[in-house]
């Protein structure tokens, strides 16, 4: 299907960001306008409260409107990339970004050496919207490089992006794979589909035919994975921090205790959890013998329910209910005002994503089939999408942005709300255990794959931050052990999973998969609290914005992923979902008996 066939309905409307292209055009103009306002600014941003007040509104507009430069273009590419107009402005406004970042280098360096006068102003109530931004400049202080070296820096990123941009292009071209005697084409987007083959021999040859072609290429991603850590420790070392990871961290105002405890308490204390459940997902599909190539399979043959977008709306309106009419309503407004963009068609990115600006819409990007993931997708991205609503209604825009840290959280709580509504209002055995198994398998994989990942990750770093010189076989020997840690007694690792290490693109993230963990776990503590009708101190969360530190707007709202009980209750609530779906499969064994 061509996006021109598709019905206007079920796309989103980004003339609401830029009417025609001159306006697009006008906007990149203004910009660079500012930018060049700002910079003959250097040197005179705190000599009066009025000149610090003027600069940073400048600021905020000049972001607002490079953002939405952005945003607009991307958005557009996505849906028609061969649109060259799209494509030209998406390349002039990444450029221009990268521009505005190497001429505004001077400014944290500035607001440091006047920090004494812009306290004085932040003492005034009229400087109150400035005081977490410079507060978060200046706890930034001991990490700050002379100007000279802040430029070199800024000028090297592209560089350093080298091994992740590289990784992002290179492209395998893997062996066909023998369905019912015909060779089927397999590359990364549909390698997964083969896992779900019942005929084991295309589940084995597909992932032998997969990893082979990264054991063929393991010095090469080797090399990538090598030059981007030592990149990210250049620059900690250079910023004074003691490892990578205390950089990292640094970014989200945490400690390294957070990041082992939510590393333990997924390897360490709740792993048995995690083997009971390949031990019987063995059990329930017959294996004698369970391959890392199994592990995909089905463990409930798929429910014969299919949903249309109306269905999936009624049911979100009832499933989301407990956030609040106000909440729910705007479920209606998104449809009213295209905020989403719905059908796959023909050149369509893939995938889903919340995206738009403070300026726009918050709009939402999927590829709707009428199955399952469909409505669950749309529950998930409607919950970053009015996340970024409620931030941006309740703060002016250089206090409306949630960092990463807590992305997760308001799309996970969404999911978890759906599955719950859904469980509850089915009188059918299969439907119940085709739920269950898929909320099983989304934890196995946001909660325990993600810290064994993690644990790779940090040894990794540490051992190359140490000068150790590392071989392809050092890697995969320590991704192998983790993966047969991880996996227990009821699956085995086989020889090419090892070069699994070079396949996950997150690992040039520079430590974000314990984020996952973290926001699962995080989003459960909210989702009981809000199915006992505790909902207040939630609602409050999702207008923070970036107000003030991830952790504090956590602990605000009565959550604090320090306290080992956020994850006693996560993983707990783990063990709970793995009881009933044993209950549920074993009852329907015993029907069919």
């Amino acid at each position: 299907m061509k996006r021109n066939q598709i019905d206007s309905a079920y796309t989103w409307d980004l003339s609401s960001m830029f009417a025609s292209q001159e306006a697009f055009n006008t906007c990149y103009q203004e910009c660079e306008s500012l930018v060049n306002a700002l910079t003959k600014q250097k040197g005179h941003i705190a000599d009066t409260k009025e000149s610090f007040c003027d600069f940073f509104d400048q600021q905020e507009e000049l972001s607002r409107k490079l953002n939405n430069l952005i945003s607009y273009a991307r958005m557009y590419t996505d849906v028609d990339p061969d649109e060259e107009t799209a494509q030209q402005n998406l390349s002039k406004a990444y450029v221009l970004y990268q521009k505005t970042v190497v001429a505004l280098n001077f400014v944290d360096l500035e607001v440091m050496k006047e920090k004494e006068s812009i306290e004085k102003y932040l003492a005034e109530d009229a400087c109150n919207a400035y005081r977490y931004p410079m507060q978060e400049i200046f706890r930034r202080m001991p990490h700050q490089l002379d100007e000279e070296k802040e430029v070199m820096m800024a000028q090297m990123q592209d560089i350093l992006r080298v091994p992740e941009s590289t990784y992002e292009s290179f492209r395998l071209e893997f062996e066909p794979v023998m369905v019912d005697g015909k060779p089927v084409f397999l590359n990364g987007g549909n390698y997964h589909q083969f896992l779900l083959n019942p005929d084991e021999k295309v589940r084995k040859e597909a992932f032998e035919h997969y990893f082979q072609e990264y054991k063929r290429y393991q010095n090469v991603f080797l090399n990538l994975l090598s030059g981007h850590i030592k990149g990210k420790a250049f620059e900690a070392r250079l910023r004074n921090f003691p490892s990578t990871l205390e950089a990292s961290l640094f970014e989200d105002g945490v400690e390294k205790a957070l990041f082992d405890l939510v590393v333990r308490m997924g390897n360490e204390t709740y792993r048995p959890y995690a083997h009971e459940y390949f031990k019987l997902r063995k059990e329930i599909l017959g294996l004698q013998q369970q391959h890392v190539y199994d592990i995909a399979l089905p463990l409930v043959k798929s429910v014969d329910i299919t949903y249309t977008v109306d269905d999936c709306f009624a049911i979100l309106k009832k499933a989301l209910a407990p956030l609040g009419e106000d909440y729910i309503a705007m479920l209606d407004v998104a449809r009213e005002e295209r905020w989403i963009d719905f059908m796959p068609h023909e050149k369509k990115r893939s995938g889903a994503y919340s995206a738009g600006t403070y300026d726009s819409k918050p709009f939402i990007l999927t590829n709707f089939t009428g199955e399952y993931d469909s409505i669950s997708t749309l529950a998930h991205e409607f919950g970053h999408s009015m996340h970024s609503y409620y931030s941006h209604k309740h703060n002016r825009a250089m206090l409306a942005e949630y960092r990463i840290f807590v992305a997760e959280v308001a799309s996970t709580v969404n999911e978890l709300l759906l599955n719950d509504y859904l469980l509850k209002h089915s009188d059918n055995n299969d439907h119940k255990a085709y739920l269950l198994s898929n909320l099983l398998n989304q934890m196995i994989g946001t909660m325990y794959r993600q810290t064994m990942y993690a644990t790779f990750e940090y040894q990794l770093y540490e051992a190359i931050e140490k000068g150790e010189a590392l071989s392809s076989k050092d890697v995969c020997d320590l991704y192998e052990q983790l993966n047969k840690d991880y996996f227990g007694d009821s699956v085995i690792v086989d020889d090419l999973q090892r070069y699994g290490c070079y396949h996950v693109p997150h690992f040039y993230y520079n430590f974000y998969v314990y984020k996952y963990t973290l926001g699962m776990s995080v989003a459960i503590s909210f989702a009981k609290k809000i199915l006992n009708g505790e909902v207040d101190a939630y609602r409050e969360f999702l207008t923070k914005g970036g107000s003030e530190a991830p952790l504090d707007e956590l602990m605000h709202a009565g959550v604090d992923p320090r306290q080992t009980q956020v994850y006693e209750d996560a993983f707990g609530y783990f063990k709970e979902i793995l009881d009933q779906f044993r209950s549920c499969v074993t009852h329907e064994t015993s029907q069919k008996r």
